[in-house]
């Protein structure tokens, strides 16, 4: 064979390396991309999913709360018959948590998903049962029967309506762990890819360099993606204020900080006051834009490092470390003045050490909250912590 052949074939093999070498960088481009925007796609479609679950389960919430309310107007004598305007509420409230579950289920969801969803509706079904007996009792009128229903929420319609609302929590944890799941396969499909490329070398490495520049803005995307995607599973949609779920966490470091330091922290629960006739009669817009403008300004009356979280429905629940007695009923006086409109607030402040439980702290806030009630409302009543020695023998 000539040399002019031998060169010709080195040629021809040549060309055929490099084009094998860009054919395979290619395909390993689409598959790592694809994979990657299939990904990407999961995880913005769980996303939004998780959304409604946790606006549903803010509903569900809001729904306990209401027939709380219902019950308690009862007891004092108010009228409870189905045109009352506890009553309209609580109805419209579960209306919009059915559609809302409704919507959910109209999602692609999987198997274990689907069975939480189907239990949440199973137990809305009974708590509406539980709720329309209790309602019966009710418009009967009679003392004792009132007496009867109010109990019967204690017994039997509010552990149906915490059951509800844990059920719709665990799908919202479901959820989160599918995009979890989406994100980091995604990462593993670029991941592979960029190897691949890098594998390849020669006259591939210019396509390598520019899809792992690709690569690598996807993957910060999606890391801000995720990000903000775990922002949105503590924050509270409405007020923009950490919800409940951040509010449980933050409240068990804040006591073990106050117990490893010394250093006593403040726990007030606030609740606005006629909220539920303000919503009624100025429509739920106007109540929504309350909560935003009522949650803005009570935090910006705090210092650095305090937290306000929204409670549920119209409460709100604030952690003031460092900070005694004493000091949190002078700050809570400056709350007083940040709502907007002449809006008030009834809440019940109290203090620890942090050697007690969360539930007890709580507990001892949510009495005083209800003693504020009880003398006109608009006022903050403070029950301090119990003496060490009645501590220990709990």
């Amino acid at each position: 064979m000539s040399q002019t052949h031998r060169f010709r074939w080195g040629m021809a093999a040549a060309v055929l390396a490099v084009m094998a070498l860009v054919f395979a960088a290619l395909v390993s481009s689409w598959l790592g991309m694809s994979a990657e925007q299939s990904a990407r796609a999961s995880v913005l479609e769980a996303s939004q999913l998780a959304r409604r679950v946790l606006a549903a389960k803010a509903r569900a919430d809001e729904l306990a709360a209401l027939l709380t309310e219902y019950a308690l107007a009862a007891l004092r004598g108010e009228r409870v018959d189905d045109a009352s305007p506890q009553r309209e509420a609580y109805a419209r409230t579960r209306a919009a948590l059915r559609a809302q579950l409704e919507q959910i289920g109209a999602e692609p969801l999987e198997t274990q998903e689907r069975l939480l969803l189907t239990a949440a509706g199973s137990s809305l079904e009974r708590f509406d049962r539980v709720v329309s007996e209790i309602a019966a009792l009710m418009r009967r009128g009679a003392p004792g029967e009132r007496l009867e229903a109010s109990a019967y929420v204690l017994e039997a319609a509010a552990p149906l309506a915490e059951h509800t609302a844990n059920l719709i929590l665990a799908l919202e944890a479901r959820v989160a762990q599918r995009a979890e799941a989406a994100a980091e396969q995604g990462r593993a499909a670029a991941e592979r890819a960029r190897v691949q490329l890098i594998a390849f070398g020669g006259l591939s490495l210019l396509l390598a360099l520019l899809l792992a520049r690709s690569l690598a803005d996807s993957m910060a995307k999606r890391a801000e993606l995720m990000r903000q995607f775990s922002e949105l599973a503590r924050v509270d949609g409405l007020t923009g204020v950490p919800n409940r779920r951040a509010w449980d966490e933050e409240i068990a470091r804040g006591l073990e900080r106050a117990r490893r330091t010394g250093q006593r922290c403040a726990v007030g629960l606030i609740d606005l006051d006629h909220f539920k006739r303000y919503n009624d009669t100025e429509g739920h817009q106007r109540g929504d834009l309350l909560l935003r403008e009522t949650a803005r300004a009570l935090a910006t009356r705090l210092r650095n490092g305090d937290l306000i979280a929204r409670y549920g429905g119209e409460e709100f629940a604030v952690l003031l470390h460092g900070c005694d007695l004493k000091s949190g009923l002078k700050l809570f006086e400056r709350l007083h003045e940040a709502p907007p409109g002449g809006q008030t607030f009834s809440a019940g402040l109290t203090d620890s050490d942090g050697r007690e439980a969360e539930a007890m702290v709580l507990a001892r806030a949510d009495h005083a909250l209800y003693r504020a009630k009880r003398e006109g409302r608009n006022r903050t009543a403070a029950t301090g912590a119990p003496p060490a020695a009645a501590l220990a023998a709990v």
